[in-house]
């Protein structure tokens, strides 16, 4: 359970409506069973339930070391359902931010797309309570793409058309990988020529051409891959 405050032991707490359901109804949890609960500083505790939607901080946990540096993912929301498959996977991944986008080859509308928000949101809950994360990423709301990249310094937009660098050369210069993921058609040429112009990076993530979703799902892998062994000070495994 995520909790939007400092915890210590001996803090009683109320679980929210839904948490409350999935503990005692879906996982069968009795009184004096054990939940594990993170609080707003990422600490993670041992809480003991008291019964109906109450429960008692009774130990911290070791929650091991965090993840190295910011990925933020500015994905074209992709027809159907497969927009629920991203948040699942880049939640599981490590994902700090999840910024879907609007761009010139989207199927979805925007008022679709806000519409599904509130389920994208309880998606991403669900998936760092499975995955033991120690924070939920922000999903927010959808932007269009141009607005997506004027609020980016410093990003990669991922483009299977010409020869572009791995993914990893530039993500792992910094501590934060800003990545641009297009829809199942593609960036349009003049999105490209935006995007060179906002100062993106244009990077690959290999020879096949793999489906918007797939390709959030693996840029996101890299990315946090590339990040970790690029080490604190930026350089392989820790070295500049």
């Amino acid at each position: 359970m995520f909790l939007d405050s400092a915890a210590e032991v001996g803090t009683h707490l109320r679980l929210p409506r839904e948490e409350a359901h999935h503990v005692f109804r879906v996982l069968r949890a009795r009184r004096g069973d054990a939940i594990e609960v993170v609080d707003s500083r990422r600490r993670l505790f041992l809480a003991t339930l008291l019964g109906e939607d109450r429960a008692e901080i009774s130990e911290p946990l070791h929650a091991g070391e965090p993840a190295r540096g910011v990925v933020r993912i500015y994905q074209a929301v992709p027809k159907g359902g497969h927009m629920d498959l991203l948040v699942e996977k880049a939640t599981e991944l490590g994902a700090d931010e999840i910024v879907p986008v609007l761009s010139e080859r989207v199927l979805v509308g925007a008022g679709a797309a806000r519409r599904r928000l509130a389920r994208w949101r309880r998606i991403a809950v669900s998936a760092a309570r499975q995955s033991l994360q120690l924070r939920v990423p922000r999903v927010r709301e959808p932007l269009r793409f141009p607005e997506a990249v004027r609020e980016v310094r410093d990003g990669v937009l991922l483009h299977n058309v010409g020869r572009h660098a791995p993914i990893e050369w530039p993500v792992a210069k910094g501590g934060e990988a800003n990545l641009f993921v297009g829809p199942e058609g593609g960036w349009s040429e003049e999105e490209v020529e935006a995007a060179r112009r906002g100062g993106l990076t244009l990077a690959s993530l290999g020879p096949y051409r793999l489906r918007s979703e797939t390709a959030g799902v693996v840029a996101v892998a890299r990315a946090r891959a590339a990040m970790d062994l690029a080490g604190p000070s930026g350089g392989e495994n820790g070295r500049s």
